[in-house]
């Protein structure tokens, strides 16, 4: 029987860009190398470069691929969700995500915003895409909880979302200390309570001094 050793590894492009996210989401971009992404993969580099030029371009399309995992997930949620079902699932995913062991990593897209921002055009067009994205998702929620006179209407959607968008983002910042849960559950209660209609928000008020 032939020895396998030296025999090339099967490419697998999908496989080798969450490696590569990985160590550009541990390392950084500019710390990590072409040979750390070899090292890492297992794959040599003229295996990489058929698919991908150079460092920037795997860079790139790790960076596109996490924002879209991302955007498809909360679109798929908030389908077969009612509107304030939708927002608790979303500041329950969030608070989920950045109190867990892994939460110390923070969101990619703001490491890449913090790593590479201001100077670079083409990072800001896929961090201002994911997200004006989030607050989009955000707004339709809204909107759609305003026409069933779930949420308030003495305040524009955009203006909610954009409020709820920037608490979300803190919140993954805030998971490099890992957070307790309870905590930043409270935080989100306060949230729907402050975007719920005064009727709602009244007695979900009552149902929790009950609960108590």
């Amino acid at each position: 029987m032939k020895s396998t050793v030296g025999r090339p590894r099967e490419f697998d492009p999908e496989d080798f860009l969450n490696t590569a996210l990985e160590c550009f989401w541990q390392k950084g971009y500019r710390a990590t190398s072409m040979a750390d992404l070899m090292k890492a993969s297992g794959l040599a580099s003229a295996s990489i470069y058929k698919l991908y030029p150079d460092k920037r371009a795997i860079y790139l399309a790790a960076l596109q691929q996490y924002m879209d995992e991302g955007v498809s997930r909360g679109v798929k949620r908030d389908e077969e969700l009612s509107p304030e079902a939708a927002l608790r699932e979303t500041l329950e995913f969030v608070a989920l995500l950045s109190s867990a062991p892994d939460g110390v990593r923070g969101c990619f897209t703001i490491a890449a915003a913090c790593e590479l921002l201001p100077g670079d055009e083409e990072i800001k067009a896929k961090v201002d895409y994911k997200f004006n994205s989030i607050i989009k998702r955000l707004e339709k929620i809204l909107r759609k909880g305003q026409i069933h006179q779930v949420f308030r209407q003495d305040e524009e959607a955009k203006v909610m979302a954009q409020s709820i968008f920037m608490m979300l983002e803190g919140m993954r910042v805030y998971g490099k200390i890992q957070p307790d849960i309870e905590d930043l559950r409270k935080s989100n209660d306060f949230i729907v309570r402050a975007v719920l209609s005064k009727t709602d928000a009244h007695d979900e008020h009552h149902l929790i001094k009950a609960s108590e």
